[in-house]
């Protein structure tokens, strides 16, 4: 009886143990299937540790790559990624995700004559969901395939840099603070939202508050660029006048 009541606890530790690493391997094996495919381009994860006794955890080394026709090596590279979810949620048709907080996101924003990379990937995002045909809500025939949806209560963005890659400054980079981002309620409600509409929601507000921060540089940019280019046609100008005589 002994033996007996000291190896059920140790089976239940193995047990927790098990379902924990199996809970990381779920997640990560989602986010570097199903990303590539709604997003159109690389997504890598390194590791991930969520806790099954509580459901917080990391995601580290998160790593979105650019869709095709665009030079820079990567759109977002988060090094941790702080999550927060209900455990027993898991299992069920709604994920609920208490929150999500990145601190210090590292994005690359290339703007060239055929758009910006952001754009394309929220492009992307509304190829994958679909018109609403396959469907309930704009889902794609492969996203409507699962009846899992999800909730997510907070996701918040602090102290963002933003790296501009645009044809007009040469290769030259600008960076730039991204404004922190708090949304609220992603899919809240009886029957939550698809992976794949959370992502295009979220990737909207990113888009506009990188355009914002982005704006005022590029008028500081453009200002430069000119008062540079009159400089230069000036002095041109009086080298010819001094070569003529004139």
């Amino acid at each position: 009886m002994k033996k007996i009541l000291i190896i059920i606890p140790i089976l239940i530790i193995v047990i927790i143990v098990a379902l924990g690493f199996s809970l990381n391997s779920i997640i990560r094996g989602g986010v570097e299937t199903f990303g590539p495919k709604a997003l159109g381009a690389d997504v890598k994860l390194k590791d991930v540790d969520i806790s099954l006794l509580d459901g917080k955890g990391k995601l580290n080394g998160l790593f979105i790559g650019n869709p095709q026709g665009f030079k820079t090596e990567s759109a977002f590279q988060l090094a941790e990624v702080k999550l927060s979810l209900d455990v027993k949620s898991v299992f069920s048709d709604i994920i609920v995700i208490d929150e999500i907080f990145i601190d210090g996101p590292d994005i690359t924003y290339e703007k060239g004559m055929k758009g910006d990379n952001i754009k394309a990937l929220i492009k992307n995002i509304e190829s994958f969901s679909g018109s609403g045909a396959a469907g309930q809500k704009g889902e794609s025939k492969e996203s409507a395939k699962s009846d899992t949806k999800v909730q997510i209560n907070n996701f918040i963005v602090k102290n963002g840099k933003i790296n501009m890659s645009m044809s007009a400054l040469k290769g030259q980079k600008i960076s730039v603070a991204l404004p922190d981002i708090h949304m609220k309620d992603i899919g809240k409600g009886k029957d939550g939202t698809s992976v794949a509409n959370a992502l295009k929601e979220i990737f909207g507000i990113l888009n506009k508050n990188i355009i914002t921060a982005s704006a005022g540089s590029l008028k500081d940019i453009s200002g430069t660029l000119e008062k540079t280019v009159e400089s230069t046609v000036g002095e041109s100008v009086n080298k010819l006048k001094g070569l003529l005589g004139k």
